[in-house]
Parts: structure tokens; C-alpha cells; sequence
């Protein structure tokens, strides 16, 4: 008896969890319904562009600090990022100034995977996994030059100094993270009896630490500064292996799957970091 007691409880908990996650996605989704209604839908194209220019202008007027390098982080159920809004965000990004963007997509293929070849396609720099964005420089993205010279922390109008005229884009893949690690860690090992090996563990530790850094950037296949801001897609904060030498100082904030994401979410993300106080060590 407490046996089939015990199993119709867990049937019932069941039915809980999947109806709880059933209305979850429906909000979320009517949610995304709402706001997408209220910002494409109404605007023609140039006026959706002027809007966004007039946003991402008052952005980087108020920001004390912008990032050199943004990382996307693509959960595996993620189903609300594709091709069309990475290139939003990439001319986001290239409006305020940052000049580094990385793109860590774990879905599968057959499940939403954006390939930046795909979409860099028309581009003869690209090397590995390195792209440019535009593919072609634009000079509607030229810099825009300072106001009476003005400067808040270092920064020209609240943001980095210039402007560069076209984005360095990278492709992250998840054998990117712990199985370079691994790789890079075997091979120390393999030659721990070289003079090599055998001078740099009678070195600082930091000796040690610029080589595996340097190791490890080869394999990568680009060399990039550590990104300072991460905006993670998923239901939870997760890097799901994202390089983790590589972004020991970054500022992760999530946008849950299944909101729509405008101008105006990526111009809060950035007065959020530009506002947060990040620890570079103890």
C-alpha cells in the first residue's frame, strides 16, 4: 500500500513539474509576443534604426567604462537565438565601441547552432575562428569624434577612447575549454624532464602561467583579451565550459531563454556593468 502510495505521489509531483514548466514557457513566450509587437512590428525599418542609434547615442554618453571584449553565451535549450539577432547584437556592440565578440554556441546543429561562417561568410580575413563584422568595413560605422573634449575616468564621452570601424568576432566551440586544458597539462607532463619544463617550475609560479596562457592561446587558434562582460542565454547562470582561464574576471549577467532582447536590453546590460564594482583578485 505505501508503495503505490508512494508512486502516486511521484506521478502527481510529476505532473506538477511539467505544468509548472508548460506555463513557464508560455509566459515567457507571451511576454516575448508583447514586447516584440510593441517594438518591430509597429516601426518601419529606418525608424526601428534611428531609435536604436538614438538609444545606444544616450548609452554610451552615460557609461563610465565599456567592455573591450563580449562574450554570448548560448545555452543547449536556448531556442530564442539566431542568425538575425546576433548581427543586431554585433552592431550593438560596434556602436558603443566595444571591439571583441565572442560566440559560444552549445546547441546542436538541428537545434539553432549559428555558425559565424555562415554569417561572415563574405569575408577574406577570417582565419580559424576569427571574423570580422562587418565583412566589409562600413563608413556609416566611422567613430564619432569627442565634444569639447570631454572626459569622465579616462574614457571620451563615458566610453573607451575610439571607435574602430569593424568588430573582431570569435567562434567558441566546447572543445575549446577543459579539453585544452587537459591537452595542454599532458604535454607538461610528457615533458617535465625537459629543460624546458624543468626551468620553468624553478621560475614563479607566473612563469608557469604565461606558458599554459600561451599554450593554451595557441590551440585556441586567436588571441583575445579576457572579456570583461558575458551575457549568458539560459533559464540559469552557467558558463557551460567556457574557457575557464579566460574569463576569471568577467562579469556574467543572464537573459532568460525565451524574452525577446532589444536595444534596450543590451543598453541596460551595459549601464549594469559600467555601474558594478569587479575584484581583480584578493
Amino acid at each position: 500500500m505505501i508503495e503505490v502510495l508512494c508512486l502516486l505521489l511521484g506521478r502527481i509531483l510529476l505532473l506538477l513539474i511539467g505544468g509548472y514548466e508548460l506555463i513557464w514557457r508560455l509566459r515567457e513566450r507571451l511576454n516575448a509576443l508583447v514586447v516584440r509587437l510593441s517594438y518591430d512590428l509597429w516601426r518601419s525599418a529606418a525608424a526601428r534604426e534611428l531609435h536604436e542609434r538614438r538609444v545606444l547615442t544616450d548609452c554610451r554618453s552615460q557609461l563610465t567604462k565599456t567592455p573591450q571584449h563580449l562574450v554570448l553565451v548560448i545555452s543547449p535549450t536556448d531556442a530564442g537565438v539566431d542568425a538575425v539577432l546576433l548581427r543586431r547584437i554585433f552592431d550593438f556592440a560596434l556602436d558603443v565601441g566595444i571591439k571583441h565578440v565572442s560566440l559560444y554556441d552549445r546547441r546542436t546543429k538541428d537545434k539553432g547552432y549559428v555558425d559565424l561562417a555562415d554569417i561572415c561568410r563574405s569575408s577574406s580575413e577570417e582565419q580559424g575562428g576569427s571574423f570580422k563584422w562587418p565583412p566589409t568595413s562600413s563608413p556609416s560605422k566611422a567613430e564619432n569624434p569627442p565634444k569639447n573634449g570631454e572626459k569622465t575616468n579616462g574614457y571620451v564621452n563615458g566610453a573607451n577612447g575610439s571607435h574602430s570601424t569593424q568588430l573582431q568576432l570569435y567562434q567558441i566551440s566546447a572543445a575549446d575549454g577543459h579539453a585544452l586544458i587537459a591537452d595542454v597539462c599532458r604535454e607538461l607532463y610528457e615533458g617535465r624532464e625537459t629543460p624546458v619544463v624543468q626551468n620553468l617550475l624553478k621560475q614563479k609560479r607566473e612563469a608557469l602561467t604565461e606558458q599554459i596562457s600561451d599554450m593554451l592561446n595557441k590551440r585556441l587558434g586567436f588571441v583575445a583579451p579576457e572579456p570583461e562582460l558575458g551575457i549568458v542565454f539560459a533559464r540559469q547562470t552557467c558558463t557551460y565550459g567556457l574557457l575557464p582561464w579566460h574569463v576569471r574576471f568577467t562579469e556574467f549577467h543572464t537573459h532568460p531563454s525565451g524574452r525577446h532582447f532589444n536595444v534596450e536590453t543590451f543598453a541596460n546590460i551595459l549601464s549594469k556593468y559600467s555601474r558594478c564594482e569587479q575584484r581583480w583578485g584578493t
